[in-house]
Parts: C-alpha cells; structure tokens; sequence
C-alpha cells in the first residue's frame, strides 16, 4: 500500500470517527454555549487591526511548513505586517483558536455595540480539510455575537457542519482538489444570507493533491488583497478627510 493511500485511509477512519455518536453532540454543545474568555479578554490590543486565524487540517501539525495554511500565516507575521496578529491551530485545538481570537474582542455577554465594531478589529478565516469545519464553527460563534468576518475560505474542507456559511461572513471562497478525497469534501458552499455573503470563488483545482491544493497562489492572493484593503481603509479614516468608506470587497475568482 503507498504512503499516500495509507494516508487517506487513515484520515477517513479519523474522520469517522471524530463526527460519529458523542463527538457530534459535542460539536452541536458548542455552537449553543457561551464562551468563556480568557483574562485578556476586553483589553485593548491597538496593534492588531486584523486578525488571521487558520486552521490546518487533521493530520498536520499548525506549524507545517508545506501548509498554505501556515505559510500565509507566516507571511502575515513578518515584520511588514504589525498591523496583522496571525496565528495557525490544528482543528483538534479549536477552542483554543476561538478563544484566541475573541480575546481581542470585549468579554460582554450579547452582541456588541456600534462603537465597539467600529474599533475592534477585522477577521479573516481560512481552513483545510477537518479545519474547514473548525473554521465555520469559529465564525458561528462569532455570528452570535454579531462580529463580522471580512473573509472565509475553505480548501479541501471536511465535515457535516461546513457547507452553510453563516450571514456574518461578508466574503467567502471555496477551493477543492480533485483527489482521492473528493468523494468527502465539500464541493460547493451555501450561504445563510446571500444578501450579506458575496461568494468570491468556488474552485476546482484538478492538478492538486488533498495537501498541495492549500499552496494554490489564488488562496494567497485572496488574504493579501483582503488586507490590503482594509489597510487602505484604515489609513483612508486615519486622515483628515478620510472617507470612511467600508473596504472594497475581495475581487472574485473565475470558477472553474
């Protein structure tokens, strides 16, 4: 038997397993709980205008250097990027990337006030394989608290709950390869809200593997674009007489 089938044999049974019996019922607890904070929560955190969480997929680890994942996320944490905070989990922690993130966020209970949108700052998701379906679960959280997510995309994503993107979601993408794997990844998304969800790309990527489907340059482009964006929008409130506009959104990608 190749590597590569060992592989997805083994990645199967562990997705099985992890979305059989008592590990939905957890799932579902999570998406009606409250979440707990950590004791940095409602400080203020100036520098990270834009948050970036990704979650890679389940049998990676969240530092893999061949991730797409993570490469963007180490893109984001250069020096040139001190606006940016970004940081990669495997979807086995993601309570403990939700909770990074909402850490940046006040610790209220409820949604949030105008004012506190206003100056808290911008998310973008991205997720691969079993981390598709942690990262809609993050951005459901967030739906409960009316926070917005500027950009969502999936890559290869696996799971029962990772075909609907929720209304708070204002851009979403999905890439997925044509391997091995295709009879359990999502194909197409849905959206909550069509009306608050602007569909960017769904892509089929046919030369790519279930792994290097996360290293397609669209994906890169897609966050980069997005942060430039609200850079430009950030800077734009910043002057004088800036516009206030609300970022333009991600440029959409020709389906394929």
């Amino acid at each position: 038997m190749s590597p590569k089938l060992v592989r997805t044999v083994c990645l199967a049974v562990l997705l099985t397993s992890l979305f059989s019996g008592s590990a939905v019922e957890a799932q579902q607890a999570f998406v009606s709980s409250t979440v707990t904070h950590n004791s940095l929560a409602g400080h203020p955190f100036s520098g990270c205008r834009i948050l970036y969480l990704g979650f890679v997929g389940a049998l990676e680890s969240p530092d893999d250097r061949y991730s797409g994942i993570v490469q963007i996320r180490q893109t984001l944490q250069d020096k040139g990027y001190s606006d940016v905070c970004a940081r990669s989990f495997s979807p086995y922690a993601w309570t403990e990337g939700r909770d990074w993130l909402l850490k940046y966020f006040p610790a209220h209970a409820g949604g949030l006030t105008a004012q506190e949108l206003d100056s808290a700052p911008r998310v973008i998701l991205l997720g691969h394989s079993m981390g598709g379906w942690a990262m809609l679960a993050v951005a459901r959280e967030l739906r409960s608290r009316d926070i917005p997510v500027e950009l969502t995309i999936q890559v290869d994503s696996v799971g029962i709950t990772d075909h609907t993107v929720p209304r708070n979601v204002k851009a979403a993408a999905i890439f997925h390869a044509n391997d091995v794997l295709m009879f359990m990844t999502t194909k197409h998304l849905r959206r909550e809200d069509p009306a608050h969800t602007k569909l960017v790309a769904d892509a089929l990527v046919p030369s790519a593997g279930h792994i290097s489907v996360t290293r397609d340059p669209r994906i890169r482009e897609l966050v980069m674009e997005t942060v430039q964006s609200l850079r430009n929008t950030f800077a734009a409130q910043s002057t004088p007489n800036g516009t206030g506009m609300l970022p333009e959104p991600a440029r959409g990608i020709q389906q394929k």
